[in-house]
């Protein structure tokens, strides 16, 4: 390993390329966290040499050199090329401050160049590209050179003859609509307006001024990052003045002289992975994921397998997702937060958890994935293309567990299991889906004997504090087993501790009937679980297994009954009212609606009344009887119920309960849809 100390200017004086190399993660960097507070370091740098200019004017004693900031290091390796293109380096650690300086010189650049200070932007547009003929490869132009996601962008801002043409290209909103501008363009936006700023005088961390004196609470950074993320034209910081020469050549030196790092050429012996997992860079923390994807593609490197076709068949999906012809960007939806438990966690970090679990077949941690998951890989020799496609298909039924399309059995059991919120299932689902046929018997026999078991223990109120153990058993069970539906099957079934126990239907219907589950299970949950009725009765026959997904929990008999006349009983003593409490939460007393339906619904009577002009007023029976679920019509609409009270409740219980006995049977069947339906019913 060579190190070296260098400056910002120094790093990109000579005519090299930083390759960021395709399998990095794409530029992570926002403006708050990461941008700003390195514009601050830089913007302190240049203040002190104009202080150091101020109080050396005239003096005649020599002062002591000014302390230099440190940025942090960056760390490379040389790539052998071909005769006529431009010496490369790939950037092993360091990629987002690389990417970020170079930013940051393209920015000085076009504000010098805007504010008339045509020194320095001569001086600056020396150092952000590198000089041709480009014989081979036009992009060998730019100085740095992203992973696929950011090339585009890269390419924009570089061929950019002015800011307001990035802008346009680059647009925040479409009409009332908002639109995200890659980090990329946001970071140069704002370096753009903060060099602007500083040339004009305007420190960005100043408070707004406003007639009543200055905003503290606000400050020009806050209304620049507010103007990137929501105008089409982000607006200029306000200054009492033009650009200074001496401040904009401050801004230069302090990059030239004052703000320095460390850069690490790797020697031929030394270990890339090892040097990446170890090194501690100041910057946005690398997840999970990141760690395993340059673990992976570090180990094709060393066997000199083809890294970037391996990356582009199994990979490319995780970081980037096309959005026209021959154009991608970053892909935002596996880096987006996932709830498991009481904490937020990426979802490419959640699955790689779920993934390490089922092949290594041991508890880990979240924040500890990486390292199981590269234990499990030095276990044994791994065919790493093999790997990669298990990785990519577990990673297609992960997304279908955690964001749900259609009207699949496979979709409606997701839905479930989301409202349940029983996260630790994951593995053994994702064991079963690679091993049974989709849409096979078998899998829909293990994913309706998991429902049940899930469902009767949320139902009966039973602990899930023992999942994690119970379902690592259960994993191993599957993943040893020839026919690994019955060895589910089995598994459940012969658990028989109160913690992991498969309720019988005895106790299933004690708790189904006698339990306020609206308070006690929640209502998303008692949502989930009268979905999952109302989808089990539609079957193939009723034209359309579409459920819709805005659903809310609506009270047949108000939560507000004793304020509503028509539910009024006179005399009603306390063990009376406690009663009716617990079965106005019952399932015999709750349904869902749409939303359309829910205002008119309300806290109505329950049969038909008569205004005073003598008009006939639809009560809640009518209204739930013309519904456009199931689970209403199926009782309502030829009910000849005349008064809603506790023994209407219990029987509509009852008919609810028989349902919920056939769709989660023990152990778990696949009934008849009609004969659901005629559960529901009551027949």
């Amino acid at each position: 390993m060579q190190p070296s100390k260098t400056t910002v200017i120094g790093l990109f004086n000579a005519p090299f390329q930083y390759q960021i190399p395709i399998f990095q993660r794409g530029y992570v960097w926002t403006l708050e966290k990461q941008v700003a507070p390195l514009w601050s370091d830089i913007q302190s740098q240049a203040d002190a040499l104009l202080e150091r200019q101020q109080l050396t004017s005239g003096a005649t004693t020599a002062m002591k050199p000014l302390p230099k900031h440190f940025l942090g290091s960056i760390v490379m390796t040389p790539v052998p090329n071909a005769f006529g293109r431009v010496p490369m380096y790939e950037v092993i650690d360091g990629q987002q401050r690389c990417t970020t300086l170079h930013l940051l010189l393209l920015a000085m650049h076009h504000a010098a160049k805007d504010s008339g200070q045509t020194s320095v932007a001569q001086m600056a547009a020396a150092v952000v590209r590198n000089p041709g003929p480009y014989l081979v490869d036009a992009n060998d132009q730019h100085k740095v050179w992203p992973t696929q996601a950011g090339r585009q962008e890269m390419q924009g801002i570089n061929a950019a003859t002015s800011v307001a043409q990035i802008c346009t290209a680059y647009p925040a909103r479409d009409g009332r609509n908002r639109i995200d501008r890659p980090l990329m363009v946001q970071t140069f936006l704002y370096l753009y307006h903060a060099c602007l700023a500083y040339m004009r005088g305007v420190d960005l961390s100043d408070p707004v001024p406003h007639p009543g004196g200055a905003d503290p609470d606000r400050s020009h950074s806050d209304v620049l990052v507010a103007s990137i993320r929501n105008a089409n034209a982000v607006v200029p910081v306000p200054a009492a003045g033009k650009a200074n020469a001496l401040r904009a050549q401050a801004l230069y030196m302090a990059l030239a002289d004052q703000v320095q790092l460390m850069t690490l050429s790797l020697d031929v012996d030394d270990d890339p992975q090892v040097i990446f997992e170890t090194l501690n860079a100041r910057g946005e923390p690398l997840l999970a994921s990141d760690l395993v994807r340059n673990f992976l593609f570090l180990e094709a490197a060393r066997h000199g397998q083809p890294v970037d076709a391996l990356y582009a068949s199994y990979w490319s999906d995780f970081d980037q997702v096309a959005t026209g012809k021959n154009t991608v960007t970053a892909n935002r939806y596996w880096r987006e937060k996932e709830k498991q438990g009481r904490l937020l966690h990426p979802r490419i970090d959640l699955f790689f958890y779920h993934y390490t679990v089922l092949r290594s077949q041991e508890s880990t941690l979240v924040n500890h994935v990486f390292q199981a998951f590269k234990n499990w890989w030095l276990q044994a020799p791994r065919a790493l293309d093999d790997e990669l496609q298990r990785i990519q298909t577990s990673s297609r039924h992960f997304a279908e567990l955690i964001s749900p399309q259609g009207t699949g059995y496979l979709a409606e059991f997701a839905r479930l299991l989301k409202a349940l919120d029983v996260g630790t299932v994951t593995p053994v689902v994702l064991a079963l889906r690679e091993r049974l046929d989709d849409d096979s018997a078998e899998l829909k026999q293990a994913v309706g004997d998991l429902a049940s078991y899930l469902v009767r223990r949320s139902v009966c109120g039973l602990t899930t504090k023992g999942y994690n153990r119970f379902f690592l058993r259960v994993l191993q069970a599957v993943c040893a087993a020839e026919k690994p539906h019955e060895a589910l099957r089995q598994a459940l079934l012969g658990a028989t501790a109160a913690s992991e126990c498969w309720p019988d239907d005895q106790s299933f219907g004690d708790q189904w009937l006698a339990r306020p589950v609206y308070t006690e299970l929640k209502p998303g949950k008692v949502c989930a679980l009268l979905r999952a009725l109302e989808y089990a009765a539609r079957g193939t026959k009723q034209g359309s297994q579409h459920v819709p997904i805005a659903l809310t929990v609506e009270h047949v008999m108000p939560q507000s009954w004793d304020k509503v006349p028509a539910y009024q009983v006179a005399g009603m003593d306390d063990t009376a009212r406690q009663a009716r409490q617990t079965a106005l939460h019952g399932f015999g007393n709750l349904t869902l609606l749409t939303s359309s339906l829910n205002s008119s619904v309300s806290n109505g009577p329950f049969a038909d009344e008569k205004d005073g002009q003598g008009a006939l007023v639809l009560g809640k029976r009518s209204l739930l009887g013309q519904s456009a679920l199931l689970l209403n019509t199926a009782w309502f609409h030829h009910s000849k119920v005349q008064q809603w009270d506790e023994r209407a409740m219990r029987e509509r219980g009852l008919a609810l309960l028989r349902a919920a006995l056939l769709l989660w049977a023990r152990p778990a069947a696949q009934p008849d849809a009609d004969v659901i339906f005629s559960a529901l019913a009551g027949r």
